[in-house]
């Protein structure tokens, strides 16, 4: 088992849907990589948002009683045996409904086949805005529970934090010293933002944690900078470079943005 096959099967092993084998490989990996145990801290987290979160709609007793009526109703059956013409005429007066045709049926084929198209097509987009910061607020609240460290390496210097990565994604993350701006680097830590590995870069903005998570874009990812709120999270996204930034933070909007055109800034 690695993380990459973890990735695809994660959903699966937390719904309870593997066989007893493959959890056991999963709980081995598990137990020796804290990026896909965060990850499953993440899932978990979401899940558990959801649940608390979504709204929950209740059949009216009237539709109850009707799929009661409607499946202890006696269903009439005919079997007609005969021969050529016969068969039409007899089942036509007795009124037996015919199976449907050739044509009927390809065409139904056509619809389903034309219908997975388009669902596959959707599938490959990039993710909607909402989608994606439902992600970034997961990770981020995940990162602040007490069952998970917030930094795997700790410390105020960026020249530690940034060699750090190495050999752990296969992209240079930016790392910038921000403390003259009122943002304390305190370290870094591997993570996953959905199913997307990432690196990311812990600060402190007085009371405030700020993540800033950076991951390898898709090439179809819109690249401008935007920020929005979700649960009363602030959420900075942008694209440069071929990576995906997100920072996040429950700080005042302004002060994110601030932080995130001062990560956006040319280094010196």
């Amino acid at each position: 088992m690695n993380c990459t096959r973890l990735t695809q099967v994660l959903d699966g092993y937390l719904d309870g849907e593997l066989d007893r084998a493959t959890g056991e490989e999963i709980e081995q990996h598990l137990a020796n990589c804290p990026a896909c145990t965060a990850a499953r801290r993440e899932r978990e987290a979401l899940r558990n948002a959801i649940r608390a979160q979504a709204p929950r709609f209740s059949a009216p007793a009237s539709l109850k009683q009707t799929v009661h009526r409607s499946l202890a109703r006696p269903r009439s059956s005919a079997v007609v045996s005969a021969a050529g013409g016969a068969t039409g005429g007899l089942a036509h007066g007795i009124g037996i409904r015919r199976g449907p045709t050739w044509l009927q049926a390809a065409a139904l084929m056509m619809v389903l086949l034309l219908a997975g198209v388009g669902a596959g097509y959707r599938l490959a987009l990039p993710l909607p805005d909402n989608s994606l910061a439902e992600q970034v607020v997961a990770s981020h609240v995940a990162s602040l529970s007490g069952a998970r460290r917030l930094t795997e390496v700790s410390s105020l210097d960026r020249h530690q934090v940034k060699p750090w990565f190495q050999g752990k994604v296969d992209f240079s993350p930016v790392v910038r010293d921000l403390s003259v701006d009122g943002f304390d680097l305190l370290g870094a830590r591997l993570d996953h933002v959905g199913d997307r590995q990432a690196a990311a870069i812990v600060y402190r903005a007085r009371k405030h944690t700020v993540n800033l998570f950076v991951w390898r874009a898709r090439s179809n990812e819109p690249g401008a900078f935007e920020m929005s709120v979700l649960r009363g999270f602030g959420i900075a996204t942008w694209l440069d470079g071929g990576l995906r930034f997100a920072a996040v933070s429950d700080a005042e909007p302004r002060e994110l943005e601030r932080f995130a055109r001062l990560v956006q800034s040319p280094q010196p």
